[in-house]
């Protein structure tokens, strides 16, 4: 097959045929009650985010097409996590399971490989071909995939060189979010690419969170948040950079009975957190405390910065003389507003993470003892994922 390259240069990258690597994954025949990668608009999007519960094979069969593209044109795929302990063999060395049960190898390759094998000592994953005696006959030159994590971005830079244009981030949306996560994927992500322009990106979740950090650092957050389930959205940042973004929607037909059976006997409890368990399409939302109609302000010039987003600490007495911390958004701070971030400054006012005064002390203990109120779920949302993230840091 004739290469391609974008603008006739071999730096730039490979102009890739989607219509021919679409076609050599859908002859694989996959079930057609797991996800289906097809409809993705590679040609147009770099950035490809897609969210869902748990068992739809996402992973699998994202790493499926994956292959399609490297049988097709020699170019891997990096499969990164965020931190070195998810891609030890104990957590990924399953990965490709399905994907041999199925003998997809041998459809793909059309014989010549019919297993896959993991080197940990490289984090890599090669095709093989073993023979009826069990031994390996024929081993692939160059791994097809490699394993890496964003927390070891610094060392890959003078380590990593690769011409892998497809990289899957899985489990993007963590219960904790580090402020250095997206830097660490976008200069990971620079370190595998370099210059080219033909890099493919997809983001996993198995968690449906529309208040994540990471749709903030995107720039898709206002898009985001007004997505459905089972929605599909081709959009672009303040500055251009496209992205497809999916919610993928509830189980249909038989999947859906018998999630319907399992969630009845085992998971029936009143908790949409549960979502990415459950199967059953919603954000993963928890109904947080709100603040009574009546209360008296105390005071208010206590603030929280974070994920571009604004939100006032009143403290409050309640009717019946209980203090508590009312939380809602705000559009600015005044002179003498204390403020809470992520960020280093030594503006007097300011206070890293969750700060160290006896003042701080004590109004944070208040969240620990549940005592503070929300103007609605999306402000309880924020104030969690900031306490998470300052009780990481502080660790």
């Amino acid at each position: 097959m004739k290469i391609e390259y974008i603008n006739n240069n071999p730096l730039n990258g490979i102009v890739y045929d989607f219509d021919k690597i679409n076609k050599l994954y859908k002859s694989l025949g996959c079930p057609k009650n797991v996800y289906n990668p097809c409809h993705i608009p590679f040609e147009k999007t770099k950035w490809n985010i897609i969210m869902s519960d748990r068992s739809r094979g996402k992973t699998t069969n994202i790493l499926l097409w994956g292959m399609c593209l490297y049988w097709l044109y020699d170019i891997g795929m990096c499969y990164i996590r965020s931190s070195t302990g998810m891609i030890t063999v104990g957590n990924v060395g399953r990965l490709f399971n399905t994907i041999k049960e199925w003998n997809y190898v041998e459809k793909i390759t059309g014989g010549e490989y019919n297993d896959i094998i993991y080197k940990t000592n490289k984090h890599e994953w090669y095709l093989v071909r073993y023979n009826e005696e069990g031994d390996i006959e024929k081993e692939d030159i160059r791994p097809f995939c490699m394993a890496l994590s964003t927390d070891q971005n610094e060392k890959y830079k003078s380590t990593l060189a690769t011409t892998n244009d497809f990289i899957i981030y899985d489990e993007f949306i963590e219960r904790v979010y580090s402020p250095s996560m997206f830097l660490s994927l976008v200069d990971l992500i620079k370190t595998i690419g370099r210059d080219r322009q033909s890099l493919i990106i997809c983001a996993l979740s198995n968690t449906i969170d529309k208040y994540s950090p990471f749709f903030q650092e995107w720039d898709i957050s206002d898009v985001v948040e007004e997505m459905t389930m089972g929605e599909r959205v081709v959009t672009s940042t303040t500055f251009g950079t496209p992205f497809f973004i999916e919610i993928i929607g509830e189980k249909i037909g038989k999947e859906k009975e018998k999630a319907t059976v399992v969630n009845r006997l085992y998971y029936g409890f009143k908790n949409p957190k549960l979502a990415s368990i459950t199967g059953v399409a919603t954000w993963a939302m928890y109904n947080y405390p709100h603040t009574p109609e009546k209360f008296k302000i105390i005071e208010k010039n206590h603030y929280i910065s974070y994920n571009d987003k604004l939100i006032n600490l009143e403290i409050c007495e309640s009717t019946d003389h209980r203090l508590f911390i009312n939380c809602h958004f705000a559009t600015k701070t005044y002179d003498d507003s204390v403020i809470y971030s992520a960020d280093f400054s030594t503006d007097i006012n300011r206070r890293y993470l969750l700060g160290h005064t006896k003042k701080d002390l004590w109004l944070w203990s208040l969240y620990k003892k549940n005592l503070f109120t929300f103007a609605n779920n999306s402000v309880g949302s924020l104030v969690e994922k900031y306490y998470d993230m300052c009780k990481k840091g502080l660790r």
